[in-house]
C-alpha cells in the first residue's frame, strides 16, 4: 500500500531516487530533512518503504533532550512539537531526571536531582505524526513493504541500481538505500553478508567471522516490564505521586524505575528493569515483547519505596522486553548503502538518547544528500563522509548510556555499589555528579559541530574530484 502522489511528469527531472528502508523517527526526519534541503531544480526522488501494515512505532514515551530539540527547531517543527509536548521546552532549567534510592521502604530519597532546559516529554507516535505531515506529496511511503535484502543490479539500459526485495513477492528498483530499519536491520544483515562474500575468508561464515559477527545483536543482560497508565488512574492511587510531573529514575541494585508523564500529561509512561549484568553477550533465552503478568515485576519490586509500589500496582497489559544492542560496527556504508539510527548503533535506553541520535544521523545525512555537490556518482564518496562524521560519535554516545545504565543501578565500578555503609550519601552524592558528567554531552553539544565537520569534508571533495569516484 502505498500514500502520497508519486513525481509529477511534468516536475523537474530528479537527480536520483532513494529508498528509506524503515519508517520510524529516524527515517522520517531524513525525509523531512531532504524535503526542507533539496533545491527545487534538482529534488531527490523518495520513498519510504515502512514493514508494518500502517505507520507507527513500538514503545510509547520519547524524552527530549537540548540537543534534540535543538535539531527540532532546525527542521522548522518547534512549534509543532511543542504543542505535543507534555510541557513546552523553556530556556529555564527545569528537572531532567530526579534520581531516587527507592529499593527501600525505610528513608528513600532523591539523591540527585538533573537540572536540564529545552527539555520535555512526549509520545513517540505524537513525534512520528508531526515529522509524517511535514513531508511534501511528492514522496511516496508504501506500507506493508518488509525488505529481505538488496542486490547491486543493473537497469535495461546497463546502468547500475539497486533492486529491493520484500517479504509479499514484490521489489522495488532505486539508486540509493538508506537502511532505518532498526535493530533487526534486514538491510544491515544484507550488507555484511555481500562484503563478507567480498572481503572475507570463503571458508568462515558471517556469524563467526572476526569481523563481521558484530552484525548480530547481543542481549544485554536486562530485560524490562513497560505499560503506559492513564493519569487520572495513578492520581486516584496517590494524587501527590511525583510521576505525574516529573521524569524520575527510581534507582536499586541491579534493578530500576523510569516513570514520566506524556501525551500532554494524560498518560504516565512505566519501564521497570531488571539486569543480570553475567549474562551480557548471552544469547537471551525467551521471546521478547510477550505479555506479562503483573505478579512477575511485583516479585522484583518486593520491599521497594512506596511510590513504586503504587506505579507498578496501576499496571496493566505490561509487556516484557530483552535490550538488545549493537556492538561497534567497522562499517555502516557499502557503495550506495547506508545505515543509519538503531540499524547502525542500537544502544541501551539509560539516557533516552536512541530516538535523538536517528535524528541527528538523518539530519547529516540528509543535508549531504540535499548539498548540491552531491550527484549519483558521488553518493558513496558522501556516505564514507557520513560514516566519518557518525559512526564513531554514536558508538561514544552508546557506551556513554551503557555507563548510565550501570550507574543507576549500582553497578559502575569506582562508585555506591548499593551496600548497607555509613557514607551513603555522601557516595550517592559522588554518584549523582558522575551521572551528571555523563548527561553533558547531552546538555553542551548539537548537531551543528556535525555537519560543520560534515560540510568541511564535503568541500574537501569537491576540491578533490578524485575523491569522488
Amino acid at each position: 500500500m502505498g500514500s502520497n502522489a508519486g513525481p509529477s511528469d511534468a516536475g523537474p527531472l530528479a537527480k536520483f531516487r532513494l529508498a528509506i528502508c524503515g519508517g520510524g523517527i529516524g527515517g522520517f526526519t531524513l525525509a523531512s530533512v531532504l524535503a526542507r534541503h533539496a533545491h527545487p531544480d534538482s529534488p531527490i526522488e523518495v520513498h519510504v518503504y515502512e514493514a508494518a501494515q500502517k505507520i507507527s512505532t513500538i514503545g510509547a514515551g520519547l524524552l527530549i533532550w537540548p540537543r534534540t530539540w535543538h535539531l527540532i527547531d532546525l527542521l522548522g517543527l518547534e512549534v509543532e512539537t511543542a504543542r505535543i509536548s507534555t510541557e513546552p521546552p523553556s530556556e529555564v532549567p527545569k528537572p531532567g531526571f530526579l534520581y531516587r534510592l527507592s529499593d527501600r521502604q525505610r528513608e528513600p530519597y532523591t539523591f540527585y536531582e538533573l537540572m536540564l532546559p529545552r527539555a520535555t516529554t512526549l509520545h513517540r507516535a505524537d513525534l512520528l505524526d508531526v515529522l509524517r505531515y511535514s513531508l511534501p506529496t511528492s514522496y511516496t511511503i508504501h506500507t506493508a513493504k518488509r525488505l529481505v535484502c538488496y542486490a547491486e543490479t543493473q537497469d535495461s539500459t546497463g546502468k547500475p541500481i539497486l533492486t529491493l526485495y520484500f517479504t509479499d513477492g514484490t521489489t522495488a528498483e532505486t539508486d540509493v538505500l538508506v537502511g532505518a530499519d532498526g535493530l533487526k536491520s534486514a538491510t544491515r544483515g544484507c550488507m555484511y553478508t555481500l562484503a563478507h562474500e567480498h572481503d572475507c575468508t570463503p571458508c568462515t561464515d558471517v556469524l563467526t567471522c572476526p569481523r563481521c559477527a558484530v552484525v548480530t545483536p547481543q542481549w544485554s543482560g536486562m530485560i524490562i516490564w513497560r505499560c503506559l497508565i492513564p493519569e487520572e488512574r495513578l492520581r486516584s492511587v496517590n494524587p501527590a505521586h511525583r510521576a505525574l510531573k516529573f521524569t524520575l529514575s527510581y534507582c536499586g541494585k541491579n534493578k530500576h524505575v523510569v516513570a514520566y508523564p506524556i501525551s500532554n500529561g494524560r498518560i504516565v509512561n512505566f519501564i521497570a528493569f531488571y539486569t543480570q549484568p553475567e549474562l551480557e553477550g548471552t544469547p537471551y533465552p525467551d521471546k521478547s515483547g510477550e505479555p506479562a503478568a503483573k505478579e512477575e515485576v511485583l516479585a522484583h519490586f518486593v520491599g521497594w519505596e512506596r511510590e513504586v509500589l503504587e506505579l507498578l500496582e496501576c499496571t496493566e497489559n505490561l509487556t516484557k522486553w530483552a535490550i538488545n544492542c549493537m556492538g561497534a560496527l567497522p562499517f555502516s556504508v557499502s557503495r550506495r548503502v547506508a545505515l543509519m539510527g538503531d540499524a547502525a548503533h542500537a544502544k541501551q535506553t539509560h539516557q533516552g538518547a536512541g530516538a535523538g541520535q536517528a535524528m541527528e544521523d538523518g539530519y547529516v545525512l540528509g543535508r549531504l544528500l540535499t548539498h548540491p555537490s552531491t550527484t549519483l556518482a558521488r553518493v558513496p564518496a558522501v556516505f564514507q563522509l557520513f560514516q566519518k562524521t557518525r559512526l564513531h560519535f554514536t558508538q561514544d554516545a552508546a557506551q556513554v548510556s551503557r555507563l548510565t545504565g550501570r550507574m543507576v543501578e549500582f553497578n559502575a565500578e569506582g562508585f555506591y555499589d548499593g551496600s548497607d555503609v555509613p557514607d551513603e550519601k555522601a557516595q550517592l552524592a559522588a554518584l549523582g555528579r558522575g551521572i551528571r558528567e555523563l548527561w553533558n554531552w547531552q546538555v553542551d553539544g548539537n548537531v551543528d559541530t556535525l555537519w560543520e565537520r560534515a560540510e568541511a569534508g564535503l568541500a574537501h571533495l569537491a576540491g578533490d574530484e578524485n575523491g569522488f569516484h
